[in-house]
């Protein structure tokens, strides 16, 4: 778990996406921020959790974002006029869950990476753990972050959050392999951890099928992909060479 003071930068981090500015330099929409709003009387905070529930089960159900208002309604119990209430659109209610969930999955996997940081006595062990435990925390959650990928790919403000949530994670992976930096053949230290982290979260996430067609998903044994990729990250970072430039 992380302290209070990491936890509200991790929140604040993805927060941060709501009123950044979207591609071709246009400024995200109002909705973006009324979906983070979160009612302060228990009875409505209630409702809003349970609307935030209904639509999270919905999209690991149906790995997309083709749910409707309707079936959200349903599964929470509450009226579609208490949705409305609370949000303009499915657009908007998508981006409250998108926020939770990554809020969530940050500070897990922040969390995580700094531990194993804390313990590693050796770069090859810190590779082997890190990516171990990246990819079962990847795996757990393939369910929601797949339909939260494929909506990125037209929302702007979802695209954004996602975005911000690897860029924390990242950040702290990569400090964890800078603590053995000596260890590096490289004179650009941080480029190679940064290099490392990129391949691995790619090969983990194309075998998970996360942000690409299920097609590609699961092809080759997991265990052995966990332990390829700890090796070759290992091997590029203590003697793989800078680009001559």
């Amino acid at each position: 778990m992380l302290n209070t003071n990491t936890k509200k930068r991790t929140e604040d981090t993805i927060t941060k996406s709501a009123s950044s500015k979207g591609s071709g330099g246009a400024a995200t929409p109002e909705p973006a921020e009324k979906a983070l709003r979160v009612p302060q009387q228990s009875r409505s905070r209630a409702s809003y959790e349970r609307m935030l529930d209904a639509a999270e089960k919905l999209l690991r159900e149906s790995g997309s974002d083709e749910i409707t208002l309707t079936e959200v309604g349903k599964r929470g119990k509450v009226s579609i006029g208490s949705i409305y209430c609370r949000f303009d659109s499915k657009d908007d209610l998508i981006r409250a869950v998108q926020h939770r969930v990554s809020a969530a999955i940050t500070e897990e996997q922040s969390g995580m990476l700094a531990r194993l940081s804390r313990h590693a006595t050796t770069l090859e062990g810190l590779m082997g753990m890190l990516i171990d435990e990246l990819a079962e925390s990847l795996k757990r959650h393939a369910s929601i972050l797949r339909p939260m990928m494929l909506r990125a790919n037209q929302d702007a403000v979802v695209g954004s959050m996602g975005r911000n949530a690897h860029d924390a994670v990242a950040r702290v992976a990569v400090d964890a392999m800078l603590r053995f930096g000596d260890d590096f053949s490289h004179g650009e230290k941080e480029r190679a951890a940064h290099a490392v982290y990129s391949v691995i979260y790619a090969a983990l996430a194309r075998f998970l099928g996360l942000g690409s067609s299920m097609e590609s998903s699961e092809q080759g044994d997991w265990e052995d992909l966990k332990f390829d990729l700890a090796s070759m990250a290992t091997a590029y970072l203590t003697t793989g060479k800078d680009r001559t430039r």
